[in-house]
């Protein structure tokens, strides 16, 4: 009888971690195939590659390069929005001062500057709209006039960003090829819109939820964004120079939002890397949405209250 209760424990203990381990590889599985998949992007590009992919649900981080410091180009008006907005907070109504859409800082006359004009007077708060959707490089060097390089990296500084900066206005080639090159690394830009997404920011929460906002009013495609179906909100930039294209986006995928930060430099099928990037990345948060541990799927409504009984 003893010899039965000891083969019984010896059974229970060894059934034990098969069930745990049973429970956990799906998606180790599934995760480990995504990893690969950026290693294979990353292996196949020419360039220099950094991504970082950030799962809102539980905090998991797939990434690459995450602390090469690259080119941001256009990325880099998120912090000035942000910046915009504290200034809202500390001066009610702020953002709806009007102030002339006159070409700025002498660096070209593209955008909205050549058809606006010269005596004609946007809000700040619009011309902020301009700066994110249409990436208009006018009204982001006038934001620019307006808050200051200083305050903006300041900002990002006391958010404890390390490697972002506020370098050069846009279209400032001078600067630019003296090496005033506005720079940050994928896990700065990814920590950033992380803190948009939980609305963790030095602002109030309106202020949050409207910067948001700007972010998510439909955009034109662009690589990163493009492989996101239209019917899936996306707060998002994208940024691009002559061997440069990046991405950010807060994607609000029902049961399994995340955020995407992919940077690239150095290439010549920069948008091709971040497409497949952001493709692969939709691919995973997508079969990990309504899944359960075993990858069976229920409503959205379900998931929502199961992990609501078991938070603490």
């Amino acid at each position: 009888m003893k010899h039965i209760f000891v083969a019984a424990a010896v059974s229970l203990a060894m059934a034990a971690p098969a069930r745990a381990q049973t429970q956990t590889d799906p998606h180790k599985d599934l995760r480990a195939k995504f990893e690969t998949k950026l290693g294979e992007i990353n292996k196949g590009f020419e360039g220099a590659f950094g991504a970082v992919f950030l799962d809102l649900t539980d905090n998991a981080i797939v990434q690459v390069n995450p602390n090469m410091v690259l080119a941001t180009a256009s990325t880099i008006k998120v912090p000035i929005l942000i910046e915009l907005f504290r200034r809202e907070d500390a001066k009610p109504g702020f953002l709806k001062e009007q102030r002339p859409h006159a070409l700025s800082g002498g660096f070209g006359s593209s955008g909205m500057a050549r058809l606006i004009g010269k005596d004609s007077s946007l809000s700040l708060e619009d011309t902020a709209k301009l700066m994110i959707n249409l990436s208009e490089n006018n009204a982001t060097n006038i934001l620019i006039d307006e808050v200051g390089m200083e305050s903006v990296n300041k900002l990002t500084a006391g958010m404890g960003l390390k490697t972002m900066r506020l370098q050069r206005k846009m279209q400032d080639r001078d600067s630019q090829a003296a090496g005033r090159e506005n720079i940050s690394s994928a896990a700065d830009g990814a920590a950033l819109m992380t803190r948009i997404a939980r609305c963790d920011l030095p602002v109030t929460k309106e202020s949050c939820a409207r910067l948001r906002a700007i972010m998510e009013i439909p955009q034109p495609d662009h690589p990163g964004k493009d492989p996101i179906p239209d019917n899936v909100p996306i707060a998002f930039k994208w940024g691009g120079l002559e061997g440069v294209s990046n991405a950010w986006g807060i994607v609000n995928l029902p049961d399994r939002p995340y955020v995407f930060v992919i940077m690239t430099s150095f290439g010549s099928k920069n948008a091709d890397t971040v497409r497949a990037a952001s493709a692969a990345g939709f691919d995973y948060f997508s079969r990990l949405a309504r899944s359960t541990a075993y990858g069976s799927r229920v409503a959205a409504e379900v998931m929502k209250r199961a992990r609501e009984k078991q938070a603490p």
